[in-house]
């Protein structure tokens, strides 16, 4: 009836927004030494950006590692993307249409305030989730949550979910269970503070929002062979060259990297962590001609496909870390074509005779607008200078991000530079293509695509993979972007910490997983 091993669809480092390469870690400067089994002692770790709220309901996907050390799942990831139990034991759809969800409650856990994880607590939660402002929270709410029994939880929905088991993981947020007294109580608490059922607890008297958050291990957890540490502490370091000085000098066990430290960290005898996830490329946003562009024809986006060097500016700018790309989504999602890997192959001769045919023989100015973080505005650069080579001049707007936000969704830009974190594709729908995603402001829609992916949400997940292809073998014809390249997310661990290892299915181990070497 349940399924605890479904493959995940995707990992995310990325949330159902679009990001620009996110980076994280964590960091202390005040480490203590493990005992002589190995257990115990400290886990430093330093992250680029402070969560806003530490309540999962309201905390971003990309901060989720905040919540991690507080806050166990209902469902987990292995590292190779099984979903695995956590705080359910079983779990699964109970119709043909991705509409009822069951899970059942594992017996013998406790909140850190005591109270016992039952259906009911589940329930609280994700009545708590509806009210939420986390960017993850449409995966799952909207629905009627009902306590069958003690141990069962149903939740029914008028539309299908069918991400439902992924939205309640660790990586995705939803599933991270909160005290039902907590929320009961003065539930604004909850944004400086923690009621969770995992290993540790935030102590609040050694914690500076923003800045330093330290965590203590619980006596009372229910998997205390899963407590590798006493306390794990988590620093907020902006600058990733001093994250890298921070594990040379010892002072962080593991912490974020990014493409510019990568190779200092492997010179210094760092374990460097790094999956393809983040999809860089050009969206091309004007395909039904809003804006009366050029980018209404199709040929003139098949052109532009044509014109940009893939593999030479994987091999230039990301070397060993990064791939060609030519889809939105990474090889390890469901919905991934096999047969696009090189559905545009670098022709410049062909890109301009696809623009002679559509009448611009002369070529044309495109307006993009694009983030001045480092990997997007070196890669703008490398797009401008490419299809100028085929006659496209590219007028770029370069601007920091809340401001290219703002101008990427505006629907004023024909074009944008994009890096997304490559999602299942209903996420992808969601967020990236379909008519209503916030990342195509100008609407556009596609009959194909809306069908098809209308009769892959309500399907069982082995058709539902053969028509995500579909979709994605769709957008990749009708060229509605340019991907270029899958770029990597970046960790750094040091040798006092047991061998880590990632995935596209897994960007990034949780923290409540990192053991000591010995």
């Amino acid at each position: 009836m349940f399924s605890n091993s479904r493959r995940l669809l995707a990992a995310g480092a990325a949330t159902a927004s679009l990001i620009l390469l996110v980076s994280a870690g964590c960091a202390s400067s005040q480490k203590s030494e493990p005992g002589a089994d190995g257990s115990g002692g400290t886990l430093a770790v330093a992250l680029e950006k402070a969560p806003g709220s530490l309540d999962p309901a309201d905390m971003e996907q990309s901060t989720s590692a905040f919540a991690q050390p507080a806050y166990d799942a209902l469902i987990k990831i292995d590292g190779e993307g099984n979903l695995v139990p956590g705080l359910a034991t079983e779990w699964g759809f109970t119709d043909d249409e991705n509409k009822v969800f069951e899970l059942t409650v594992r017996d013998g856990v406790t909140f850190s305030d005591g109270t016992a994880l039952d259906a009911e607590a589940v329930v609280a939660n994700l009545e708590h989730l509806d009210d939420g402002r986390s960017n993850v929270v449409s995966l799952v709410n909207g629905g009627d949550y009902e306590a069958i029994d003690d141990d069962t939880v149903r939740i029914s929905w008028d539309s299908p979910h069918p991400l439902a088991a992924q939205a309640f993981t660790q990586t995705w947020v939803a599933g991270m269970m909160i005290s039902p007294e907590a929320l009961a109580g003065d539930a604004e608490q909850l944004t400086t503070s923690t009621a969770g059922a995992g290993p540790y607890v935030l102590d609040a008297a050694q914690t500076v929002a923003g800045s330093r958050y330290v965590y203590t291990a619980r006596d009372d957890y229910w998997d205390p062979a899963n407590q590798h540490f006493d306390q794990i502490t988590i620093t907020v370091m902006e600058n990733a060259e001093q994250r890298l000085n921070a594990l040379r000098t010892g002072e962080v066990d593991y912490a974020a990297g990014d493409l510019g430290t990568a190779a200092a960290a492997t010179d210094a005898g760092m374990q460097v962590l790094h999956a393809p996830t983040v999809v860089y490329g050009l969206s091309l946003l004007d395909r039904e001609g809003t804006l009366d562009s050029p980018l209404q024809d199709l040929a003139v986006r098949q052109a532009i496909n044509y014109a940009i060097d893939r593999q030479g500016i994987s091999d230039a700018l990301l070397g060993e870390y990064g791939s060609p790309a030519q889809q939105t989504v990474v090889s390890s999602e469901p919905g991934y074509v096999d047969a696009l890997a090189d559905a545009y192959p670098y022709d410049p001769e062909k890109a301009r005779e696809l623009l002679a045919e559509a009448g611009y023989a002369d070529g044309f100015t495109l307006p993009v607008v694009a983030s001045t973080s480092s990997t997007a505005a070196t890669l703008s650069q490398v797009f401008a200078e490419q299809l100028a080579e085929v006659g496209i001049t590219v007028e770029l707007d370069s601007r920091p991000s809340a401001d290219y936000f703002e101008g990427m969704t505006g629907g004023t830009f024909p074009a944008a530079v994009i890096g997304y974190g490559s999602q299942p594709v209903p996420m992808e729908y969601d967020g990236l293509f379909g008519p209503e995603a916030i990342f195509n402001p100008l609407g556009s829609s596609d009959d194909e695509i809306n069908s098809t992916m209308e009769k892959a949400m309500a399907a069982p997940e082995e058709e539902a993979t053969v028509l995500y292809q579909q979709v994605i073998s769709r957008l990749v014809d009708q060229a509605w972007f340019a991907p270029a390249v899958y770029a990597p997310v970046f960790y750094y661990a040091s040798e006092d910490l047991a061998p880590l290892s990632v995935s596209e299915a897994r960007p990034q181990t949780p923290l409540n997983e990192i053991r000591p070497a010995n």
